[in-house]
């Protein structure tokens, strides 16, 4: 068969393959996504309702209006390549027992901007913002996807927005996570993606050792193309924004397009000294010209700032490479090349990951684990097997070489001591990122003092002690006078700021063993752990005077004081977290209701003691 009928023929199968996405069909989803206590994550790509905004010119005030609500519809997370603003519109149910910190994980690193609008407490939409336009230090939680934090009441269920616009790709693989849960799962990501990336640094270690072993240039080439591929799938799944340039978001969004057009004239260039295509076929080595030229107009224009032109000129040349260079070795195989078979079989399994990704990014297939990893997954094949043709292709070119071979094997062994290294260094980041995000779930994100969760476990602990070791301990309930009128008079800041400034006070003067926390709103419960009453009376005297001491610029010279409430563990009376936090509770309305700014000493034996014997 002539060389341009086998060129015509991958092509037409390329051009074909799009009513492949044919076979997603829409169907009836439940309107909500529900969330109990035994929750881990739910996917959100079947339960979102999309509408396209073709001028961007709706706001949030225009797609949350009832009038709106018919023109959403449901699209699967199949976008693809859009000029279009896309709004998203899903439902969360929450039956969980407590209040709960969920995270929502948008999948898709490669989205210029993200809006993400929730209800406040007046009936408005906050707006808050991801995508890879922002910083990594802007973002809520550092991490290679765009994740928002949701807090959810028990019972609660509410109506989110999102708004995504780009000049690449949008797809919208969508998660719910429990906090823990994402946790280790993003632990066991990195962990899998350190693995992959560092065996194809390996490989490209291993063909400059190649070069500098047999001197032969296609082993540079492909030590260039595997590192242009390495950088591109490290920026395909957020790596690179986070941990290359996590502060100049611009690279980000260039790179891709860029990268993608390096790795066609890599792949190329070394095809065709692997294939000696000159020799083979002369009308396969002007093809091979032509699409080099191709890719450079491709960089050409990316540097431009044509970034929605590029990407899409980018996906098709990835998408058309393949075809291109199996035709090339099909010819030079049937002319004589026989090295051309493990060529053949490496790029011929990477074709089917190479058309299943790009429909992906084309909005043709649903998102799941092999659309959305389909570059990762071929490659591991393909760059085994290009390995495996670059050594048949020494073999037949120098057959004499074989104490070269055991020099390389030397090399080998040493570069995967290397990985191992590069292994443990990722596991060691990994459990300090696990260490941060362990830290954000039990801290209060203003005050940075335990959360209400927290403090409550840390109280039940120290029960459990002095229960073991008959200790004394008290807690201390505080509440900032009139907060709630601070806040309308001088702002919510200037009532932050008051929250701060007395946590910060907390910290400073209360000894190393004691614990605080934030129990909610404006009020704190002090732990004080081998304290008697005498003692903690007079710790917390000191802390009310301090406080009482402190001034604040927003508040026009007006004193912020607190109020008390103390008890003391009772050894004999049973007496568990919620018992002594209700004790000291009475004893802090009767501090506010004595005048305020005091200590109330709280003794509740009587009600323990009826409560105990009921």
């Amino acid at each position: 068969m002539p060389d341009h009928r086998l060129l015509l023929l991958f092509l037409s199968f390329m051009l074909l393959a799009p009513s492949l996405g044919a076979w997603s069909s829409e169907q009836q989803i439940p309107p909500s996504v529900i969330l109990d206590d035994d929750f881990s994550y739910a996917k959100l790509t079947d339960k979102t309702y999309v509408l396209l905004d073709p001028q961007r010119q709706l706001g949030i005030e225009d797609v949350s209006s009832s009038g709106r609500q018919s023109d959403f519809r449901l699209k699967h997370g199949k976008i693809g390549f859009t000029d279009a603003a896309v709004w998203i519109r899903f439902l969360l149910e929450s039956r969980f027992t407590t209040k709960q910190t969920v995270i929502l994980e948008v999948d898709f690193p490669l989205i210029d901007k993200i809006e993400f609008y929730e209800m406040d407490g007046k009936g408005n939409y906050r707006p808050r913002f991801g995508g890879d336009t922002i910083p990594f230090g802007l973002r809520e939680i550092e991490f290679r996807n765009t994740l928002f934090k949701i807090e959810l009441e028990p019972g609660q269920a509410a109506t989110y927005y999102m708004k995504f616009t780009s000049r690449g790709p949008i797809q919208l693989p969508l998660r719910i996570w429990n906090y823990q849960i994402f946790t280790e799962h993003s632990t066991s990501s990195h962990l899998w993606h350190g693995l992959y990336f560092g065996a194809i640094l390996l490989l490209i270690v291993a063909s400059v050792v190649g070069y500098n072993l047999f001197r032969a240039s296609f082993f540079l080439w492909y030590a260039f193309y595997l590192s242009c591929y390495w950088l591109l799938n490290f920026t395909l799944v957020g790596l690179a924004g986070q941990f290359l340039w996590p502060e100049t978001p611009i690279l980000q969004q260039y790179a891709t397009s860029l990268l993608v057009n390096l790795v066609v004239i890599g792949a190329v260039v070394f095809s065709g000294k692997l294939l000696d295509i000159r020799k083979y076929s002369h009308a396969y080595f002007l093809i091979f010209r032509v699409v080099i030229i191709l890719a450079l107009l491709g960089i050409v224009i990316s540097i431009a700032g044509r970034l929605e032109i590029a990407n899409r000129i980018a996906s098709l040349s990835g998408m058309a490479l393949v075809p291109i260079l199996i035709s090339a070795a099909i010819v030079t195989y049937r002319r004589g090349n026989f090295a051309a078979r493990y060529f053949l079989v490496a790029w011929g399994v990477f074709l089917i990951f190479v058309f299943i990704s790009g429909l992906y990014y084309w909005g043709m297939l649903p998102y799941g684990f092999v659309t959305a990893h389909a570059l990762q997954i071929g490659s591991v094949f393909e760059v085994t097997m290009l390995g495996v043709a670059t050594a048949d292709r020494v073999r037949l070119l120098n057959k004499e070489k074989e104490e070269a071979d055991r020099l390389a094997n030397k090399y080998l062994v040493l570069l995967n001591e290397k990985l191992e290294d590069l292994v443990h260094e990722r596991t060691v980041e990994l459990e300090e990122s696990n260490r941060k995000l362990h830290e954000l779930a039990t801290h209060d994100s203003l005050t940075l003092l335990l959360n209400h969760n927290a403090i409550i476990h840390a109280l039940e602990s120290a029960i459990s002690a002095v229960e073991r070791h008959r200790q004394p301990l008290s807690i201390a309930m505080v509440d900032i006078d009139r907060f709630k009128r601070i806040n309308d008079r001088f702002g919510h800041q200037v009532g932050d700021d008051v929250l701060v400034a007395i946590a910060n006070t907390f910290t400073s003067s209360l000894r190393g063993y004691d614990i605080a926390g934030r129990y909610g709103g404006e009020e704190f419960l002090l732990i004080l752990p081998q304290t008697s009453m005498e003692d903690a009376g007079e710790l917390i005297e000191r802390l009310r005077q301090s406080i009482a001491d402190l001034s604040f610029t927003g508040t026009q010279g007006k004193r912020v004081t607190i109020s008390v409430g103390m008890i003391a563990y009772l050894h004999g009376i049973k007496m568990d977290a919620d018992a002594m936090i209700r004790c000291a509770d009475d004893a802090l309305y009767r501090a506010k209701a004595n005048g305020r700014d005091r200590i109330e000493w709280g003794n509740c034996t009587t009600i323990l003691k009826s409560n105990n014997s009921t």
